[in-house]
């Protein structure tokens, strides 16, 4: 589950842009002011909610209301409240939070990058699709590091180097179709680490560092520097006939490991405290 939230003013494209790329949308929080001489932001936030509603079918949108988008305290107090509700009522990691720094006031934006920080949850800039014409996409993921976060041990320390050094590369014959950037299987990871030894355990073989590497890698995606995905992309020989082939793109079963932008920022800050 994935659960967004976003501050809001008077202008809200920032939010239709930000879904669009934002998949999958589970639950999205629209945090906005109390109505005031120029503008009645609660109507702006309802008109918004239905029209994702309409857009994403099955998408819940819950409002919350700041009460003083002007000072700080305001944003992050909401922002405070939604996470504590939905870790509370729906067993929510932090992790699977998005905060939106994009709109509403100055201090609102400054307030969500603050809560983003303080949380450890991810962070997302939509840049003006008007101002930054034909870019591929929208969506920044900002490298916040989250604070008050324990000091990582020494595999922690490796495998986030492995994963933020390694480019996923999909190849057909000695052509590179496509390139994956910090991007690595579980597999490959093994074997750099050296545990890819089958160990035999109550008739039950397996790889001895598949245990410890599932644990670390949990512990690395709960602080916000990876991701554990599910499927590995993958380059299927097909035989089209007379001597043929062709190749296809697609997915198989697996777990491959992608890392954030926070992670990035982590694994340079680390190189650089070794040095």
């Amino acid at each position: 589950m994935v659960v967004h939230i976003a501050p809001i003013g008077k202008q809200v494209a920032h939010v239709k842009e930000w879904l669009r790329e934002a998949q999958p949308i589970t639950k999205v929080w629209l945090i906005h002011s109390k109505k005031d001489t120029d503008y009645n932001f609660p109507k702006i936030a309802k008109d918004l909610a239905k029209k994702i509603q309409e857009d994403y079918a099955g998408v819940d949108v819950a409002l919350y209301l700041n009460e003083n988008p002007l000072n700080l305290d305001g944003t992050m107090d909401a922002i405070d409240a939604i996470i504590l509700k939905e870790q509370k009522e729906n067993d929510v990691e932090k992790y699977e939070f998005v905060i939106n720094v994009t709109g509403g006031t100055n201090v609102m934006s400054a307030a969500a990058i603050l809560a983003a920080t303080m949380h450890g949850t991810k962070a997302h800039y939509v840049l003006n699709r008007t101002k930054n014409p034909g870019q591929k996409s929208y969506v920044e993921e900002l490298p916040i590091p989250p604070i008050g976060i324990a000091k990582m041990n020494k595999n922690q320390q490796n495998i986030l180097q492995i994963i933020s050094k390694n480019t996923h590369v999909l190849r057909s014959e000695n052509k590179v179709i496509e390139k994956f950037p910090g991007v690595i299987t579980n597999q490959d990871i093994l074997k750099k680490m050296g545990w890819s030894n089958d160990v035999t355990s109550r008739n039950r073989t397996r790889q001895e560092g598949a245990t410890r590497l599932g644990a670390i890698t949990r512990g690395l995606q709960g602080k916000g520097y990876i991701t554990i995905l599910k499927e590995i992309p993958v380059m299927k020989k097909i035989n089209i006939g007379y001597g043929r082939v062709e190749y296809k793109k697609e997915t198989k079963n697996g777990v491959m490991y992608k890392i954030t932008p926070a992670g990035r920022r982590q694994a340079k800050m680390t190189m650089m405290f070794k040095e």
